[in-house]
């Protein structure tokens, strides 16, 4: 069971339903999913509780590891926000709070609170038939790489994945490493954890409702996508890898990717947030998303208020 403030717990593996209670009440913001929660929770530093019947959420920056104060939830919200600077400033934490989404303003005091739009943090939405069919003007250009790919490889097939399976898992970490193996040899630097978050990730397939998609030419995995099929329309994707070596495999597998999951019923595709990273936004921007969920950044007007 999730505390109330001002007791936290670490995030668990048995905390999923917990979590899902508030998370169902509001668009699939990708950072309050549980599933991100506990796979980029690396280092195990996250923590969580309750607060004026909103989930609190402690969450460490995905490239600094700096912590910081978020909360999801429409009860209290200046109340809540007020709290949570207060606990940050007494434990030396910038007194900002981040990732809060833009449902939650509207019951904010702009007399009292300054919000920000958070741009590098926005979720990409995307509608999951457009992805399925690329049709029209738009996607004229994606339509001719995935014909392209087709008639360099056509053997290639995208399937659903047995995440559970140890040799698919494997195929997967494989793939990973080829990806970072490629991306050292042309950076020369990369410093992220993602592979461990990947690794946790996988720990999940037991406890939460991930659908892998594979993509296969001559039976080595090409590329996958990894998303979590939430309550009603919405799709979370979590982990995305190819082999570039593969021209217009990204492609393909978004197209495959979107078929599989037309077919569960599902029509809206979150695709994350860019991070700031030029090269990912203009990756995402390509696939035309039809709107963002935007997050924004909290702070006092004045600090003496706190």
């Amino acid at each position: 069971m999730i505390p109330e403030f001002p007791q936290f717990k670490k995030v668990e593996l048995t905390d999923v339903k917990d979590v899902n209670k508030f998370t169902s009440k509001f668009s699939s913001y990708s950072d309050f999913s549980f599933v991100s929660m506990w796979s980029w929770d690396i280092k195990g530093e996250m923590l969580i509780c309750r607060l004026n019947d909103n989930l609190v959420v402690r969450f460490t920056d995905y490239i600094t590891g700096a912590p910081f104060y978020s909360f999801l939830g429409e009860n209290k919200v200046n109340e809540t926000a007020k709290t949570l600077l207060d606990l940050s400033l007494r434990e030396g934490i910038k007194p900002e709070l981040k990732l809060i989404p833009q449902e939650i303003l509207k019951e904010l005091d702009q007399k009292l609170f300054c919000a920000e739009e958070d741009r590098d943090h926005f979720d990409y939405i995307y509608s999951i038939q457009e992805l399925k069919d690329m049709t029209g003007g738009k996607f004229s250009k994606k339509r001719n790489q995935v014909s392209l790919f087709l008639k360099n490889y056509p053997e290639a097939e995208g399937i659903v994945m047995d995440l559970t399976d140890k040799n698919t898992q494997g195929e997967i970490m494989n793939l990973f490493l080829e990806w970072l193996n490629m991306k050292i040899a042309k950076e020369e630097i990369y410093e992220s954890h993602e592979e461990v978050a990947v690794g946790r990730l996988l720990l999940a397939v037991d406890t939460c409702h991930l659908v892998g998609i594979g993509v296969y030419v001559n039976k080595k995995l090409i590329g996958f996508f990894i998303n979590e099929l939430k309550e009603g329309e919405w799709v979370v994707a979590h982990a995305l890898k190819t082999n570039r070596s593969f021209s217009g495999v990204n492609t393909f597998l978004m197209k495959k990717n979107a078929e599989i999951l037309f077919n569960h019923k599902k029509s809206v595709f979150n695709y994350e947030q860019d991070l700031g990273m030029a090269n990912l936004r203009d990756a995402k921007t390509r696939f035309r998303p039809v709107k963002f969920l935007k997050k924004y950044k909290l702070t006092a007007r004045e600090i003496k208020m706190l």
